[in-house]
């Protein structure tokens, strides 16, 4: 999937949000009687890095634009502009950092809006959202860098295992139960569901 996204910064933001959300997907597990799904990455976290990007972009540069790129393990968002005060993110405590806004008006305008606290770092609700989930592992942890004239948030996969594993006879034989069962229980589904179900990707 690849597409270059124009309008409004809200028509952006939306916009931007529903290709990491198309191209992602949830693991899920039976708990009793219920089905507890695991998404990729967690939606808060998508969303404040998102809104990161867009409010502390540095408009100035011209010929830039804010890039989002998907891969197995992790998705990355990338910014024009570093810190406003030109240090570099990776060298600070992020639960002690303070907000400090390049574009005052966007925010304030994402503010009224609800998308996001006039208050707050939106880095350390992006940590709070990853700890918060039972998949998570220091080692899934958020990563941020920064230099001079850009910023990257680095969200990890929650669901991602780089180990390849050989199916048997038996697996295989599994597989196709689970896969009957859940056609029983759903009318009608997608490939999408099936490698969740799974908890594989299809080749693309």
């Amino acid at each position: 999937d690849d597409v270059e996204l124009s309008g409004s910064l809200l028509i952006q933001l939306q916009d931007a949000e529903a290709f990491i959300n198309r191209n992602s997907h949830k693991s899920w597990k039976k708990v009793g009687q219920y089905r507890v799904e695991y998404p990729d990455y967690p939606e808060r976290a998508v969303a404040e890095a998102m809104v990161n990007a867009i409010i502390h972009r540095d408009y100035m540069e011209l010929g830039s634009e804010i890039h989002v790129d998907m891969f197995d393990d992790r998705l990355e968002i990338y910014s024009p502009g570093g810190m406003v005060d030109g240090t570099k993110i990776q060298d600070k405590d992020v639960n002690l950092l303070s907000s400090k806004r390049r574009n005052p008006i966007i925010a304030d305008v994402f503010s009224r809006m609800d998308l996001m606290e006039r208050r707050g770092s939106g880095l350390r609700k992006i940590l709070d959202s990853y700890t918060q989930l039972d998949n998570y592992s220091e080692k899934l942890a958020p990563e941020f860098h920064s230099n001079e004239s850009e910023f990257i948030v680095i969200l990890k996969n929650l669901n991602y295992s780089g180990d390849k594993v050989a199916i048997t006879s038996g697996d295989k034989k599994l597989q196709m139960n689970l896969i009957l069962e859940f056609a029983q229980q759903n009318e009608s589904f997608r490939t999408k569901d099936i490698e969740e179900l799974l908890q594989i990707r299809s080749s693309r």
